[in-house]
C-alpha cells in the first residue's frame, strides 16, 4: 500500500476512533480512572459516573456509543437500570461489569440485550477488544430501535465461567426472548437437555408446560402416535383416543432429544407441524393448532444424515434457525473444578453425609481426564465415588473406573501418582489436626519406614544382615528401627 495512503487509512482509523465516546459507569473509583486512562490511551473519548443517578443524566446529555455498566452502582442495579438507559439511548452497546460472573448474570445480560459482559478482575486487552467491536456494533445499528425485554427471574443451573460456556449463556438469553425455534447440538452428556429448559424457564412461556420427547429412545412404530396422538381405533391397540406431546405441550414448550434419531416417515408430518402449526392425530382426518415453541436437539452431524437421505434437509433448515452449539467438556477444563464441587454438595446433601472433601490430587487428576461422557460421566463420577468413599476425602482411588488407577494397596499402575495422592490427603489431614508444628517429617516418614522394613525382613526370611545391606544403612540403625516400630520384641 502507497504510504500516502496508508497514511489515508490510519487517518480515517484514528476519527473513527475519537468518534466513539465511552460511559464507565462504575462505583470504584480507582477502577473508573484506571479504565477510562487505558480507553482514552487507546483513542477513545470517555466519560465517567459513579452511580445510577450519574449514570442516566450522561446517557440524556450526551450520543454516547458504548457504556461500561457496572451491576452495583451503590443507588442502581446495573441490569435493571439498562430498560432505563434504552429510553433515551437505544444505539448504545452496553457491556456489563461484575465481580462474580454467573449463568443467570449472563442470561439476564443479554435477555436485556447487553452486547457482552466483563468479569472483574478486568483484562486491559480483552477490554479493548470487546470495547471496538462493540463501539463497531453501535455504528452499525444507529437508528435502530431495539426493544425493552421483560425480565423473567430464574436460576440457572449451567456451570462454567469459560468463555465457551460464556458465549452459549448469551445465545440462550437471546433465545429466550423470542419464539423462533432453535437447533442445540453437541455431544452426549454436554447438557443440551439443560440448555432448552433454561431457554423455556427465562421465555414468556415460562410459566406453561415444558414437555421433553426422547426420540431415540421410541420405537419407531409408537413415535408418531407419541408426538401427534391419534384417533380410536387408529390402530390395533388403539382403544382409546390419545393426545400426542405437541398438543400437551400447546402454550409452551416442546422439546425433541436427539432429533437425528427420527424415523424419515415421520420427519414429513414434523416439518408440516413446524410450517402450518397444526397436527394431524393418526387415523383421524381433523387438524388441531397448537401454540408451541421448538427445540431440537442432536448429537448427530445433521449434514451427514442428510447426505444418507437419513434426514430431511428442508427439516433441518425449518429446526436449524437459532443454533446453539454446546463445547465439550475436554475442551474447558476450567470449568471442571465448578461442576466437581457442585456435583459434591449437592450429593452430599441428598445423600444426607457428613461433609466430604477432595483431595487436590483428584481434582489435578479429573481436571487432566478427557471425559469421553462429558458433563453427566463427570456427575456419575462424582456420585459413583461418594458412595464407595468410606472416609471424610475423595482420593484417586475412588476414580479407578475412570482413571484406571487402583487402589494404593495394589500392584500396578502409577506409583508415584498413588503415594503423591496419599501424601496430599494425609498433608491436608495433618493441617486440620493438633499434631504439633515440626512433626510432619516424622510422621510421614514413619508412614513409609515401617511397612518398607517389613516387606524387606519378609524377603530376606528375616536375615538382618541382609535386610540392612538392601536398604543400605548399618544393622545397629536397622535393629532401631524394628524396635521402633515394634516389628521386633
Amino acid at each position: 500500500m502507497p504510504v500516502d495512503a496508508l497514511y489515508v487509512r490510519i487517518t480515517q482509523w484514528k476519527r473513527t476512533i475519537m468518534s466513539n465516546l465511552v460511559l464507565i459507569a462504575d462505583d470504584d473509583d480507582s477502577l473508573r480512572h484506571i479504565l477510562a486512562a487505558t480507553l482514552e490511551k487507546a483513542g477513545y473519548d470517555t466519560l465517567k459516573a459513579r452511580n445510577g443517578r450519574e449514570t442516566l443524566a450522561s446517557v440524556k446529555s450526551a450520543d454516547i456509543d458504548v457504556i461500561l455498566l457496572d451491576i452495583w452502582l451503590g443507588d442502581a442495579n446495573g441490569l435493571e437500570l439498562i430498560e432505563e438507559i434504552q429510553k433515551y439511548n437505544n444505539t448504545a452497546s452496553i457491556i456489563i461489569i461484575t465481580a462474580h460472573g454467573t449463568t443467570q448474570t449472563a442470561i439476564d445480560a443479554a435477555k436485556q440485550r447487553a452486547y457482552w459482559y466483563l468479569t472483574k478482575p478486568i483484562d486491559q486487552r480483552q477490554l479493548l477488544d470487546l470495547v471496538s467491536r462493540a463501539a463497531a456494533a453501535t455504528t452499525q445499528t444507529k437508528n435502530v430501535k431495539t426493544s425493552v425485554l421483560p425480565d423473567v427471574d430464574r436460576q440457572g443451573r449451567m456451570v462454567g465461567q469459560s468463555p465457551a460456556m460464556q458465549e452459549v449463556y448469551l445465545k440462550i438469553g437471546r433465545a429466550a426472548v423470542s419464539d423462533e425455534t432453535v437447533l442445540v447440538l453437541g455431544e452426549s452428556g454436554t447438557g443440551k437437555e439443560l440448555v432448552a429448559q433454561l431457554i423455556h424457564q427465562n421465555s414468556h412461556r415460562s410459566h406453561n408446560p415444558f414437555v421433553v420427547v426422547d426420540c431415540g429412545a421410541m420405537p419407531s412404530s409408537l413415535i408418531e402416535s407419541a408426538l401427534f396422538g391419534h384417533v380410536k381405533g387408529a390402530y390395533t391397540d388403539a382403544h382409546t383416543a390419545r393426545t400426542g406431546k405437541f398438543q400437551q405441550a400447546d402454550s409452551g414448550t416442546i422439546f425433541l432429544d436427539e432429533i437425528g434419531e427420527l424415523p424419515i416417515e415421520v420427519q414429513m408430518k414434523l416439518l408440516r407441524v413446524l410450517q402450518e402449526r397444526e397436527v394431524e392425530p393418526m387415523g383421524g382426518t381433523e387438524t388441531h393448532s397448537v401454540d408451541v415453541r421448538i427445540i431440537a436437539a442432536t448429537n448427530r452431524l445433521l449434514e451427514t444424515a442428510i447426505a444418507q437421505k437419513a434426514f430431511r434437509e428442508d427439516l433441518y433448515y425449518r429446526l436449524n434457525v437459532i443454533p446453539i452449539s454446546l463445547p465439550p467438556l475436554r475442551e474447558r477444563k476450567e470449568d471442571i473444578p465448578e461442576l466437581i464441587d457442585l456435583f459434591t454438595h449437592r450429593f452430599v446433601e441428598e445423600y444426607q453425609l457428613s461433609e466430604i472433601r477432595i483431595s487436590t490430587e483428584v481434582v489435578k487428576l479429573l481436571t487432566a481426564y478427557e471425559w469421553p461422557g462429558n458433563v453427566r460421566e463427570l456427575e456419575n463420577a462424582i456420585k459413583r465415588a461418594l458412595v464407595m468413599c468410606s472416609g471424610q476425602m475423595l482420593l484417586p482411588e475412588h476414580f479407578d473406573p475412570i482413571l484406571n488407577q487402583p487402589s494404593p494397596l495394589g500392584q500396578q499402575g502409577n506409583l508415584d501418582t498413588q503415594i503423591y495422592a496419599l501424601l496430599h490427603a494425609y498433608m491436608e489431614q495433618h493441617m486440620e489436626s493438633e499434631t504439633p508444628p515440626g512433626e510432619l517429617y516424622a510422621e510421614i516418614r514413619a508412614i513409609f519406614e515401617k511397612p518398607l522394613f517389613k516387606i524387606v525382613l519378609e524377603h530376606t526370611k528375616g536375615n538382618r544382615s541382609k535386610a540392612a545391606d538392601i536398604l543400605g544403612i548399618n544393622r545397629n540403625t536397622l535393629h532401631t528401627k524394628l524396635v521402633e516400630y515394634k516389628l521386633v520384641s
